[in-house]
């Protein structure tokens, strides 16, 4: 009897267990479909809301006088949206015609919101204030420019710099040598929006101090955005010891023929990668006289020493093949008559392609 007792209390564990894993079981089924309903609910409101919105905003650029409200519960993400579509395709002056809309429909309240939801909705706010340049609002954009995410700070770097330029500019420069999170591509597109100098300007007070990690990059920016302050760094950097990558980043970028003797004495550094950009930028910026700097060159140990040097030479004012054949006559290192051979061949195929 008592075996058959405990076998009864067993059936009934089993029944109570199995009856409250199913109702667990429909209770989570009916919280995902109520989720799911208000996911698809939102996802309709704000479409209308973007779809509207998108509409005033066309009209408002059209010169028509449309009625406006403020926005209402639920449209926000819609309006930035449809806000921050139009404004990518909009000249500077354009853009500016929808800033009073922006004011009207209460797009700082609506933001402010945002701001403190997912790393999508602060990015989302952060353009769109940004393009409404509402220089109240430059202290709360600041505080993201130290943001974890990557995208969210580049976004309000971008913002800043759209707000008040100098202001922006001055804390977004620095903050690149900090941030090894940044891509370099974000970084150079949002210092080639600022119009105002004040980009190139912090760059050139920045360069050189930054250390050797970071220099290279620096100038390759300024020499984006500003050929003339960045000829002035660069010759200061050629002048002084630096890092062997600096250095060469430096002939990569160097273009003004006044610097052909700083140039000319670099072709005797240590470092073979040097002397390979020291004779490539002696190609692009060097005369016919130079022809006797590059040829002994043409023997250099390393064969893309030889190989630039040889196409530098044919760069060279006065200088076509038939001058480099006669170079190629006199050498004596077996070497670089082999690579006047084939940078000569690669330039006829170019010439018959």
């Amino acid at each position: 009897m008592e075996s058959l007792a405990n076998e009864a209390t067993v059936l009934d564990v089993a029944y109570w267990v199995a009856a409250l894993t199913l109702l667990l079981a429909f209770s989570m089924l009916a919280v995902i479909i109520l989720l799911r309903v208000h996911a698809q609910r939102r996802a309709r409101r704000e479409k209308r809301a973007r779809l509207h919105w998108a509409q005033v905003l066309q009209q408002v650029l059209a010169g028509k006088d449309v009625p406006t409200r403020r926005l209402g519960r639920g449209e926000a993400t819609g309006f930035i949206e449809a806000w921050n579509a139009v404004h990518e395709s909009l000249a500077d002056p354009e853009s500016r015609r929808l800033v009073p809309l922006g004011h009207r429909v209460g797009l700082v309240e609506a933001s402010r919101h945002m701001l403190r939801g997912s790393y999508h909705h602060r990015a989302m706010a952060i353009i769109a204030l940004g393009h409404l340049r509402d220089r109240n609002v430059f202290d709360e954009l600041a505080s993201f420019l130290g943001d974890r995410s990557p995208i969210v700070s580049l976004c309000a770097a971008h913002a800043l710099g759209q707000v008040d330029p100098s202001r922006g500019m001055a804390m977004f420069v620095p903050m690149i040598l900090k941030r090894e999170d940044w891509a370099s591509g974000s970084v150079a597109r949002i210092l080639a929006k600022n119009e105002d100098g004040s980009a190139a300007r912090e760059l050139g007070n920045v360069v050189l101090r930054a250390n050797d990690a970071t220099m290279g990059k620096l100038v390759r920016f300024l020499a984006d955005i500003d050929s003339e302050r960045a000829a002035s760094v660069i010759r200061q950097l050629l002048d002084n010891p630096v890092d062997d990558h600096v250095t060469s980043v430096c002939l990569q970028l160097v273009n003004d023929k006044r610097d052909r003797e700083r140039v000319a004495n670099l072709l005797a550094a240590s470092r073979w990668h040097v002397r390979m950009h020291a004779v490539a930028a002696l190609g692009r910026i060097g005369e016919a006289a130079d022809g006797g700097r590059l040829e002994p060159m043409l023997a250099d140990k390393e064969w893309w020493v030889r190989y630039r040097a040889a196409q530098a030479m044919l760069a060279l004012p006065g200088m076509d093949v038939a001058a480099l054949r006669q170079v190629q006559q006199r050498q004596r290192d077996a070497y670089g008559r082999d690579i006047i051979d084939q940078v000569l061949s690669e330039y006829e195929m170019g010439a018959m392609a």
